[in-house]
């Protein structure tokens, strides 16, 4: 990285959901806020979330960070899990470290007109056994929250550039060669995949390593694919079509073992 360094003044917010001290949250400020002082570029809105679970019914406790920064009005977020609040705001520093380096090195790439996607370290934050935080592994899940957003219209590339970024395991858009809905998401000998609503041919022109599913995305109701992600506890979401307007959707599962869904505007 450059040696500039980065002039923002504007401290990490730390929100806190649960049992944690007021060391254990400024070291977690304490942690990021070392990271942001040594990067590139104006870092904007910096906002960190600890959210502790389980310890309890014979299940050890799991601390949950979260952190989401914009630069370039480019979000980037890390995500972690560990048993204490120290070792979750470590690796949530080294996370965003190591994601803003990787921004730079693709806002230099942009200014030279040779941009090309290079696949990036992710590793899950999902501890073995997310749904036994909440309770018994038997547990239904149900759907608590929902998100309902415009979806971006992206290249594959693009669209795997932003889940890295983003630290997620998946990401909805609209593919801008068929004008479909799409998810791409970390899976396949490859470790990308793609996958959208309708069959299409394989994009041409990525240079995202994709694996491509052939069959469309299934339409069905929530509920249905509720059901089906409670019959599959170790999987972490479900891409599928709303039946009236065909949009995609996603339902993944949270941390707490309940259910969260993505659904675009129509």
């Amino acid at each position: 990285m450059s040696a500039l360094r980065n002039m923002t003044r504007e401290r990490p917010t730390v929100t806190v959901v649960g049992a944690v001290t007021a060391e254990e949250s400024a070291y977690a400020r304490h942690a990021v806020g070392g990271v942001l002082s040594t990067v590139d570029h104006t870092v904007e809105h910096p906002r960190a979330r600890l959210s502790p679970y389980g310890g309890h019914d014979d299940l050890p406790p799991v601390v949950v960070m979260q952190i989401n920064v914009a630069v370039r009005e480019r979000m980037v977020r890390v995500q972690t899990a560990a048993p204490s609040v120290r070792e979750a705001a470590d690796q949530t520093g080294a996370g965003l470290l190591q994601r803003l380096r990787r921004l730079d090195q693709h806002l230099a790439a942009e200014r030279c007109g040779d941009v090309g996607f290079v696949p990036g370290e992710w590793c899950s934050p999902y501890p073995q056994n997310p749904v036994g935080l909440a309770g018994p592994r038997t547990a239904a899940g149900r759907i608590v929250r929902m998100k309902e957003f415009h979806l971006a219209v992206q290249t594959p590339d693009s669209a795997a550039f932003a889940m890295d970024l983003r630290d997620y395991p998946f990401h909805l858009f609209v593919d801008a060669g068929t004008g479909t809905d799409a998810i791409v998401y970390r899976d396949g000998p490859t470790g990308y995949s793609l996958h959208r609503s309708v069959p299409a041919p394989v994009p041409a022109g990525c240079t995202v390593p994709l694996t491509v599913q052939r069959w469309p995305a299934v339409p069905m109701p929530a509920v249905r694919a509720m059901q089906l992600l409670n019959a599959a506890p170790d999987r972490r979401f479900l891409f599928f079509t709303d039946p009236r307007s065909r949009r995609g959707r996603v339902l993944y599962r949270r941390f707490d073992g309940q259910f969260g869904l993505l659904t675009p505007v129509w």
